[in-house]
């Protein structure tokens, strides 16, 4: 009887470590926490056409057309912003040698990058989606995730704040207008480049 009560007690305290409750945090065994799949948590409604994930990706002109800040804070906005929907802004690829002025990590795992040009002292953002908040319908995903491990081996790691960088680099991406104006370096009208698929470092963070 006592191997028996042994026995039903360990088989009892293995069921308690092994079965997690409903709705736990799942964790990889190598004690890494489970990604969880791509959302609204990666950039809300508008968050497929930050990654490209979108219905309308096929349309997107893949061929780099060379533009500035300039230029591109003289187009005018849409008067509304779709999910749906891409205007030619952002059917387009883009391509600038700009200052990346300073950067930052998000709560999402998303670079952030203010952008600077240097004969009209002007600025504009533009984005490293986090790897993870790309699907499966990502149009481009080898070149963006190549993008960021491009930048991120090249400088010192992203912080949650915002750090000075003054590096030289020619960006590449795909047009984005952002409803929310209010972020360190966004343009009037809302323009960004998001997200970005191509980086070169031309001098900074340890280039000369």
């Amino acid at each position: 009887m006592k191997r028996v009560a042994f026995a039903a007690a360990v088989a009892l305290t293995l069921a308690v470590v092994v079965v997690a409750p409903v709705g736990a945090h799942v964790v990889t065994p190598a004690g890494t926490a489970a990604a969880p799949a791509p959302g609204a948590w990666c950039g809300g409604s508008l968050w497929k056409l930050m990654t490209l994930s979108d219905t309308t990706n096929k349309g997107i002109k893949w061929g780099a057309v060379q533009t500035s800040i300039p230029a591109i804070s003289a187009l005018k906005a849409p008067t509304r912003i779709l999910a749906t929907q891409r205007s030619a802004f952002e059917k387009q690829m883009w391509s600038m040698n700009v200052v990346i002025e300073r950067y930052r990590v998000q709560s999402n795992g998303e670079i952030a990058l203010e952008l600077f040009d240097i004969p009209t002292s002007s600025y504009m953002n533009a984005y490293m989606p986090n790897p993870d908040c790309l699907s499966a319908k990502t149009r481009g995903r080898a070149q963006i995730v190549a993008a960021r491990n491009a930048f991120t081996a090249a400088c010192p790691a992203a912080t949650p704040d915002w750090q000075p960088l003054g590096a030289s680099v020619t960006l590449t991406g795909v047009g984005f207008w952002n409803p929310v104006k209010t972020t360190l370096g966004a343009l009037g009208n809302g323009a960004e480049l998001r997200p970005v698929v191509g980086f070169s470092l031309v001098n900074g963070c340890g280039k000369f």
